[in-house]
């Protein structure tokens, strides 16, 4: 146990050491509160360890501990209890994204050698599709499955595997408390997210998992009276460890959302006291908030109390709370902060939540690292900053030129992976000959050792007069405008002439231009892109624009698939 501030961190040798822990410490207290059929239901810190307990030995009953067992859905408290339960057991749990294609599901379950899936309701049609392509799947097994089900040989309700589970457990089949923790040995493979054309299975051990973990319950000031709000999907590194690990084990409860629809009505009816989303949560966040003052007609009022506010807070009063009370009612009324993870936020946005009372605070994270590498500590935050290496990882910079102002961010740590499943070319291409890990991100490291980002190097756009572009760098001031909901820049090259064109691609704000054809849109927003070059030297003009008619294809965790943009 450490403190750090005014909140505890509490230790953990092991994901299951972590979970007896918890269930010892907070009981009865709900970890989880969640819907099923509608029905609200609560499922406590004593739950999970007793269904870790029951699962674990349920896969010893089906000589199923020790292998490959797949997980797949919306967050559900049986999820994370397959999860800790088949690493509990020996086994490696691979959770994969539910809205991939059955194609790439069965490629990476045979990839795997998958021997039993968990899967929640909404995947049970899907399992179904694919059971006949994975004859090596010995179980499916369903949570929360409707009475009428379809189920077929080889699969099995949740319900009637719990039983099997219970009855070894009271036999004295006890593998979650009997295996030996190896923190050395592989634990789970998470599959990257796909947005570079080819997924790669990123290899982590229980090390890397509770370092990240406890990592970011140091730098969140959480503790068992806070609610947490569950939006991100499950699968992810970023929601899986800095969420449901790691909240957990400082005793906070989370409301999983049922629907991206409900997400507002949700923060108002939890209250959450912090989150932890993406970018783009906060910028829908945002565009609802002012589309919602400029309704009511009190655009040129709230500009007018953000000066007042902001003047006032100069001077040691604070009145954010008084000021925009109807703002934060939006999330709850006890919002305090947020953390922003995933891709780099827009300064302004910082500030504006900021002027609300709300803190933003970014971290970085790759799934490499389980995720966690850096994060803008809470009481010194630097804009633009993705903050600093958390206690157990190192961060440099590897410059291609000794002259150069950035290179490529290299970490090294405790949460660094094992390497990349059944494919040791690509995991010797990532790591340099003393042992770092190539992030394959681009920037700087300033005196105060505050990591900032400058692009991603796979984006970086090659001009014909050999000068690099960050894409990134151009995207921040598309996106900023009202006139654009969703914005990517990208060389195109001219046939032609040769000529590696900046180009701009563009999905409309519908609301702003509601009516309008892309033919009225295209001038107006050429306009505001001529006004963003002049705030750029030349050599990163945008020069072309292209209006698109729908969203940029994302994954699941909203970040845009630019592999597929030519």
């Amino acid at each position: 146990m450490k403190k750090n501030g005014e909140h505890v961190v509490f230790g953990m040798t092991s994901l299951y050491d972590g979970i007896v822990q918890q269930a010892e410490r907070y009981g009865d207290k709900p970890r989880y509160i969640y819907k099923v059929n509608k029905q609200e239901k609560t499922f406590s810190f004593r739950d999970m360890k007793d269904h870790v307990d029951v699962i674990a030995a349920g896969l010893a009953s089906l000589d199923m501990a020790g292998k490959f067992v797949g997980v797949t859905g919306e967050t559900h408290p049986d999820y994370v209890a397959a999860y800790l339960a088949t690493v509990s057991a020996g086994g490696v749990i691979v959770p994969l994204d539910k809205d991939i294609l059955n194609e790439q599901f069965v490629g990476f379950c045979k990839r795997c050698d998958i021997a039993v899936l968990f899967y929640t309701r909404a995947m049970h049609q899907k399992m179904l599709d694919t059971a006949s392509e994975l004859p090596d799947v010995k179980y499916f097994i369903g949570f929360d499955l409707p009475e009428d089900a379809e189920m077929p040989e080889r699969f099995m309700r949740f319900e009637a595997f719990f039983e099997i589970g219970k009855k070894a457990y009271e036999d004295g089949v006890r593998p979650a408390e009997t295996t030996e923790q190896d923190p050395e040995k592989l634990c789970t493979i998470l599959f990257t997210s796909g947005t570079t054309g080819t997924s790669k299975g990123v290899m982590l051990n229980q090390r890397n998992l509770v370092t990240s973990a406890l990592d970011s319950c140091h730098i969140m000031a959480t503790n068992d009276k806070d609610f947490f709000v569950s939006v991100l999907p499950i699968h992810h590194a970023y929601e899986f460890t800095c969420a449901q690990l790691a909240l957990p084990n400082c005793g906070a409860t989370t409301y999983i959302n049922d629907s991206i629809k409900n997400t507002m009505r949700n923060f108002v009816k939890v209250k959450p006291r912090s989150l932890v989303l993406v970018p783009l949560y906060i910028e829908t966040m945002h565009k609802r908030i002012w589309a919602e003052i400029e309704k009511k007609g009190k655009t040129e009022q709230v500009k007018a109390a953000i000066k007042v506010s902001n003047g006032l807070r100069k001077v040691g009063v604070d009145l954010r709370r008084v000021f925009f009370k109807d703002i934060l009612a939006a999330f709850g009324g006890e919002i305090r902060y947020i953390v922003c993870g995933g891709a780099p936020l827009r300064p302004e946005l910082i500030d504006e939540f900021e002027a609300f009372g709300i803190s933003i605070f970014e971290g970085y994270g790759i799934t490499e690292c389980a995720p966690l590498v850096s994060a803008n500590p809470m009481h010194w935050r630097k804009h633009r900053s993705a903050g600093q290496t958390v206690e157990h990882m190192e961060a440099r910079i590897d410059k291609a030129d000794p002259e150069d102002s950035t290179g490529e961010i290299v970490v090294r740590g405790d949460a660094v992976m094992m390497g990349y499943y059944k494919n040791p070319e690509a995991t010797a291409e990532v790591f340099t000959e003393d042992g770092w890990f190539r992030t394959g991100d681009i920037g700087y490291i300033d005196d105060d050792n505050f990591i900032f980002i400058t692009g991603r190097k796979k984006n970086i756009i090659l001009l014909s007069n050999g000068k690099n572009v960050f894409p990134e760098e151009l995207e921040e001031y598309l996106n900023a405008s009202e006139s654009v909901c969703e914005g990517v820049v990208i060389g195109r090259k001219n046939e032609e002439t040769g000529e590696i064109a900046i180009t701009a691609l563009v999905y409309p704000n519908g609301e702003k231009f509601a009516g309008m054809t892309n033919e009225e849109i295209y001038p107006i927003i050429k306009d505001e892109i001529t006004e963003i070059n002049k705030k750029l030297p030349a050599f990163k003009h945008i020069t072309e624009l292209e209006l698109r008619d729908e969203e940029f294809e994302k994954t699941t965790s909203r970040k845009i698939m630019r592999y597929k943009l030519k």
